[in-house]
């Protein structure tokens, strides 16, 4: 009988302190809950430089804004080209530089790609995909994206279809390069059609070749995925 009485009082205890924590809104319960939503929020970067400390932050991130630093500068010759006046711009220094500084911003951009390998909080991976990957990777695709456009302009075909295919490998999604390359390719098939009416050739004897086919000039179609990181001796241009 003692037992018996042992035992309910026992489970009268459990059941009440279960009652205390629903009506306390399991207070451990919310802190987890705070924990795992704080995981999913990107830290900015003064937290990040809080965190990782000065030190570790100079060593993650100090790479990354060094590639930056070099696109940036990459602009300034276009700049002061800009300022000519139009008929005595010279064009391959404004392509040049373009290019330069889209490909500087995309090794930064895969540098922060690597650098969330270094940390391993779930927060400072997303700092770094949000203050570095993605706005980096966005500006190298933006330029990329104007030298397409103005090489569509100048009629200049294959070189506006290899800007377009660099963005989608970096990319694959853009509706832009898409949208583009899909007109273009229409009005190459177009200008084969209409040159075989008229009798005339599609291109001295390379009419089977597609500026659209990947291997068709390479100086075009990079495969930017596939960067070695920036050695700062040789650019990729």
């Amino acid at each position: 009988m003692d037992r018996t009485i042992h035992c309910l009082l026992i489970v009268a205890a459990v059941l009440m302190l279960a009652s205390l924590a629903v009506a306390a809104d399991v207070p451990w319960k919310k802190d987890n809950a705070d924990d795992a939503q704080q995981d999913t929020t990107p830290a900015t970067v003064a937290q990040l430089k809080t965190e990782l400390t000065e030190a570790r932050f100079d060593r993650i991130i100090g790479p990354i804004e060094a590639k930056a630093a070099l696109a940036e500068k990459a602009m300034e010759p276009y700049e002061k080209e800009m300022k000519q006046p139009p008929d005595k711009r010279r064009q391959d220094v404004l392509v040049a530089c373009k290019e330069r500084s889209a490909q500087m911003y995309m090794a930064a951009a895969l540098a922060a790609k690597r650098a969330q390998g270094l940390v391993q909080k779930k927060s400072h991976q997303l700092g770094i995909r949000k203050h570095y990957e993605e706005p980096y990777t966005k500006k190298a695709v933006d330029l990329l994206l104007d030298l397409a456009g103005d090489a569509r302009s100048d009629r200049k075909m294959m070189q506006s279809v290899g800007y377009y295919k660099n963005v989608l490998a970096i990319d694959p999604d853009n509706h832009q390069a898409r949208t583009a390359l899909k007109d273009l390719q229409e009005q190459y098939r177009q200008a084969m059609q209409d040159r075989k009416k008229g009798g005339g050739s599609a291109g001295g004897g390379n009419s089977d070749k597609n500026p659209w086919d990947w291997d068709y000039d390479s100086d075009h179609n990079r495969d930017w995925g596939n960067w070695r990181e920036y050695s700062g001796t040789k650019g990729l241009w």
